[in-house]
């Protein structure tokens, strides 16, 4: 589904009509939209807003209810908004992003972010530029995204753009969706919306009682709970990947609070109390004074250790690698050009250095592979990340993983460009992932581990265990720590364990 961008292509308003989701009048939808916001309610927000779950029927049924969402962003501005809509016409697998360059409401356009749209583009291909539920193609137009956008301009004014919807509603995708757009995703400068109507088909009474149950399952703010509650027909709602994702990008960014400012249904709308009834809900996704105090702390004393009996992931004590072996897929050459990848990725995103990613002259260069990039200042952690599976050429996840450590592991503050030139990188190549039904096979200071069960996983590099002393029941169990599992996790048979080794250089 992947296609080319075209910044010259603008998707046209298709939903605002006299007799439409909203009026393509646009001194009549301005006034309507300040009359919602007029009779809404500013809830008392303590945080910085990561996000919002707005519903996306028809102004005149749920524009109230939304606008009490958006009414908590008056005063504040946004960079970016990224929308993630379901698609109700075009099924297809993952997610499109609108391959165009802007899109258009009677309030006028709104700009794409093109280097945004470009990124959570370029990881996998269940996440593509793509026009699938954003044109005609494949099914038709989709309004659950496009009835999102005249209340962001009214309420927020100058803003870049990410609309996304999603074919499928898979846990995975959404999972995927929410990983990336957290990775690049900044808290106060980017803002989620998650577009989604509730129960539908229902009695008034009913769809109370289901939509109370949806409005618990948000507030307790766990992804994999919400879903599965959802999956398991606890409360309906069509657009529950958009929420899923945008309950894991916000996490992923510092949110820590859910909370629902409005619960309505299309009953209380009309007053027809009978009949076919739909539920409405707005929530607000943001980070509370204690976790933006957390987030400082580790600001204020980002190379500060952490008690070694509470930490999951103690890569950042350094170590020598004195029982770490590695393999030697790579030749001198091929190393070499990976490090000089990373350094130049350094001087281009973190200097400002005008910089490109070089081309692969070798097939093994070429070749999809697993990496991570391991940034280090005065021999502490100063950053680390990386892809596990093999979603990029390694050339490219080089250049692409050396940025995300200085910039984007939200564990520290971006590294500044008087850091570059004293920071030690390192890159581990890793092989394939293979499944083992028993723990015995796990060597520690020779495999890396990624252990995963439903929705959950985690994954630590074979260096960890090295550099924290670490048996092979300590690794298991501080890579199932990693997952968010019990510790012991790793002796359930539903859980799964997969072991790599890497080439550390």
């Amino acid at each position: 589904m992947q296609t080319l961008s075209d910044p010259k292509k603008i998707r046209p308003a298709r939903f605002a009509q006299k007799d439409g989701f909203y009026t393509d009048d646009p001194v009549e939808l301005a006034k309507q939209i300040a009359g919602f916001f007029a009779k809404a309610e500013r809830a008392d927000i303590d945080g910085t807003i990561a996000a919002l779950v707005c519903p996306h029927a028809g102004y005149i049924y749920s524009g109230a209810v939304a606008a009490a969402g958006y009414k908590q962003l008056e005063g504040l501005s946004y960079d970016t908004v990224v929308v993630i809509a379901p698609s109700h016409r075009a099924f297809f697998r993952g997610a499109s992003i609108f391959s165009g360059g802007a899109y258009r409401t009677p309030l006028g356009e709104i700009p794409l972010d093109l280097d945004l749209c470009g990124k959570l583009t370029s990881i996998d291909p269940d996440i593509a530029l793509s026009d699938l539920g954003h044109d005609a193609t494949g099914g038709g137009y989709e309004h659950a995204l496009e009835v999102q956008l005249p209340f962001l301009q009214i309420v927020l004014g100058q803003f870049a753009l990410v609309p996304i919807i999603m074919g499928d509603q898979e846990y995975q995708t959404a999972k995927l969706l929410g990983e990336l757009i957290g990775r690049w995703a900044t808290l106060g400068h980017t803002l989620i919306v998650a577009s989604s109507d509730l129960a539908h088909g229902h009695s008034y009474a009913e769809t109370k009682k289901l939509d109370e149950t949806a409005a618990a399952a948000i507030e307790k703010f766990s992804p994999s709970h919400f879903y599965d509650r959802l999956q398991g027909g606890a409360f309906e709602a069509c657009g529950g990947g958009p929420i899923t994702a945008a309950m894991i990008a916000s996490q992923a960014i510092g949110a820590d609070t859910a909370r629902v400012v409005c619960k309505r249904n299309s009953g209380d709308a009309t007053g027809v109390k009978s009949g076919y009834i739909v539920g409405y809900m707005s929530a607000v996704l943001y980070g509370s004074p204690a976790s933006e105090s957390s987030r400082q702390s580790k600001l204020d004393a980002r190379f500060t250790p952490r008690d070694r009996r509470h930490d999951q992931d103690r890569s950042e004590r350094a170590r020598p690698y004195t029982s770490l072996h590695t393999d030697q897929d790579l030749s001198d050459s091929e190393r070499e050009l990976l490090r000089t990848a990373a350094r130049r990725s350094l001087d281009h995103s973190v200097k400002g250095a005008r910089l490109e990613c070089p081309a692969a002259p070798t097939e093994r260069l070429r070749e999809k592979r697993g990496a991570f990039v391991t940034l280090k200042l005065h021999g502490e952690l100063r950053g680390c990340v990386g892809y596990v599976r093999p979603y990029k050429p390694l050339l490219d996840a080089v250049w692409e993983m050396a940025e995300s450590a200085a910039l984007r592991d939200d564990r520290f503050i971006p590294v500044e460009a008087s850091e570059v030139d004293d920071l030690e990188v390192e890159i581990t190549v890793l092989s394939p992932l293979k499944r083992i039904t028993n723990p015995d096979e796990v060597l520690v200071g020779r495999h890396g581990l990624l252990i995963s069960r439903g929705h959950q996983s985690g994954v630590l590099l074979p260096q960890v265990p090295v550099e924290n002393d670490w048996d092979r029941e300590t690794f298991l169990a501080h890579t199932c720590l990693k997952a968010g599992l019990p510790t012991d996790a790793w002796q359930d048979p539903k859980t799964v364990l997969e072991i790599f080794t890497a080439e550390v250089f």
